[in-house]
């Protein structure tokens, strides 16, 4: 791993969620160029090696009119173990398969379960709704083929952070709203964004929302959702200093209020730690806590 690069990335993203010191949108995303550089640290991430032994497949699925690439952590052991869906962040324009690999292993070997993660499209090249389709498409291909891909549909949730945290909520609301659509046993947000039009990280929403009304779409912003009853337990994680703690709070808030069963973690002393997250260089405070909340969700413990 280089660790030039890791620092590099994490003073940009603490520049971008510093409201006192942000980087002007002149220069923040601003460029193909600008946008680029970013999807190359943010797969720098990735460590060179991993420290997470497993059974990982990869696998291209059929979806209406495309193809969605996804990947499946198999933790070792012959028995039917649960289904965590995972969905990757970096501000609505970066990450995939790989540079969110070290984070998919820790979690399925930690957990010991089944971890699955999702390829979808980025911005600015590819706009609402098409990443909230290819989430929700790929999630329900996944829960319909379970039985072939060997995994476990009566425990199944789904995970995410930063952007993926935002998916996940999306997700869920899209299939409590679709018949025969997944069944969650829980969802895991960490670091989540979750209002499409709000003021933390607008650089990036800028690029995925083309007008207003994508952005108060049912979907667009699951904090203002018309209706959040009826959603999984929800497991929330997130930093002290981040800027999109208020829509965090407030969302875990909404939630409870419509009678759904939460649980939230604040990690104390960060912001958006999604570097130290993507790493897993050593296990920080959040990592322990999403260990603790999926073998709780699964009911492992």
């Amino acid at each position: 791993m280089k660790v030039k690069n890791i620092f590099f990335l994490a003073f940009i993203l603490f520049l971008l969620f510093t409201p006192s010191m942000g980087i002007s949108q002149e220069a923040w995303l601003s460029t193909p160029e600008s946008i680029n550089q970013f999807r190359e640290q943010v797969e720098s991430i990735r460590p060179d090696t991993t420290q997470f032994d497993l059974t990982v497949v990869n696998k291209t699925i059929q979806i209406t009119g495309r193809e969605i690439d996804i990947r499946i952590y198999k933790p070792k052991g012959t028995s039917l173990k649960p289904t965590l869906i995972y969905v990757h962040g970096a501000c609505w324009v970066a990450g995939s398969l790989d540079s969110h690999d070290e984070i998919c292993r820790y979690l399925a070997v930690q957990s010991d379960v089944n971890v699955i993660a999702i390829n979808y499209r980025l911005a600015p090249e590819n706009k609402y709704p098409d990443a909230h389709n290819d989430v929700y498409d790929a999630t329900e291909w996944i829960w319909k083929n379970a039985k072939e891909l060997g995994l476990d549909t009566e425990q199944f949730a789904i995970a995410g952070e930063s952007t993926g945290a935002y998916f996940t909520a999306a997700t869920t609301l899209k299939a409590r709203d679709t018949k025969g659509g997944p069944k969650f046993s829980f969802q895991l947000l960490v670091y989540a964004a979750l209002d499409g039009g709000g003021s933390s990280w607008s650089e990036c929403k800028d690029l995925y929302f083309t007008n207003e009304e994508d952005i108060r779409s049912e979907y667009g912003s699951p904090l203002w959702s018309k209706n959040l009853s009826g959603l999984p337990t929800t497991f929330n994680i997130l930093g002290e200093y981040e800027t999109s703690r208020a829509e965090e709070e407030l969302f875990m808030r909404k939630l409870k209020e419509n009678g759904i069963t939460t649980k939230s973690f604040m990690n104390e002393g960060v912001g958006h730690d999604v570097v130290n997250w993507l790493s897993v260089k050593t296990e920080t405070p959040a990592h322990l806590k999403a260990i603790e909340f999926i073998k709780a969700g699964f009911n492992l413990e």
